[in-house]
């Protein structure tokens, strides 16, 4: 008997290079999967301005990575101009996988249990930490950087790379006769450039999966009303949402 709890195609849509752990869970789940990254991942030239900024990187209390791609296009800089990373600083990342891309380093790698900004901030809002340095993608959320601002915190931003959209002329003709229905979007970015190829009679047909409400809330201004929160970006919470979704009624409409 097959596992699948939906008959409908899923579309993953992280950049490429992180879908397939997910993509594979849900084969193995008997989910048939389209893979169409919505955003590509392209690292900044290293300007004088960054370069700066890394030199003085002894100079904070604490430097957080929020994302993997932050990671990834800082790490070569970073290697160069710190052999050995200062060790009194606090290293933070956004969640797991973000830490273990940071693990060859010798330092103390912080992380929360549960990925996600929130668990950011309480590993580090009763430090004594006065500056922080936030490694992250050009135009990234303000969150974190006003909670820490209301604790007096003086926040700097090293912003390695840009995000840019990518468009599937034939996206609408998989997702109606291919019935791919159900999609997995990550960011207020990815929306936008879903909606740059799909227009909106194609795009109320999609159940559309979102980590958390901000994001649903750009999701219904978009003209969809098929919405699932899964709470959560790690592939348990993606797999606990879709196995909730019966007959297409488990979600918001």
């Amino acid at each position: 008997m097959s596992k699948r709890t939906l008959d409908k195609g899923i579309i993953v849509t992280r950049p490429l290079g992180y879908n397939e752990d997910l993509a594979r869970l849900l084969c193995d789940e008997g989910y048939r999967v389209l893979e169409r990254p919505l955003l590509s991942i392209k690292p900044l030239n290293f300007s004088h301005g960054m370069r700066h900024k890394v030199m003085k990187l002894d100079t904070y209390d604490a430097v957080i990575f929020v994302s993997r791609n932050a990671v990834n296009c800082s790490l070569s800089y970073l290697r160069d101009l710190w052999p050995q990373w200062p060790t009194e600083l606090i290293w933070c990342a956004v969640g797991k996988k973000t830490a273990e891309d940071l693990s060859f380093f010798s330092v103390q790698i912080n992380y929360p249990e549960e990925q996600g900004l929130n668990g950011l901030f309480e590993i580090i809002e009763w430090r004594d930490i006065n500056k922080v340095l936030i490694v992250r993608g050009k135009g990234g959320l303000e969150n974190l950087r006003e909670r820490l601002q209301s604790r007096r915190i003086k926040v700097d931003y090293l912003e390695v790379y840009e995000r840019v959209p990518k468009r599937y002329p034939m996206l609408e003709q998989e997702i109606v006769h291919l019935h791919f229905e159900v999609i997995i979007l990550t960011s207020g970015d990815a929306l936008k450039s879903l909606c740059a190829s799909v227009g909106p009679e194609v795009r109320a047909k999609l159940i559309v999966l979102v980590p958390t409400e901000r994001i649903g809330e750009l999701v219904r201004q978009s003209g969809i009303k098929k919405l699932v929160v899964t709470g959560g970006v790690n592939n348990e919470d993606i797999l606990s949402s879709l196995a909730s979704i019966k007959n297409g009624l488990d979600y918001d409409r």
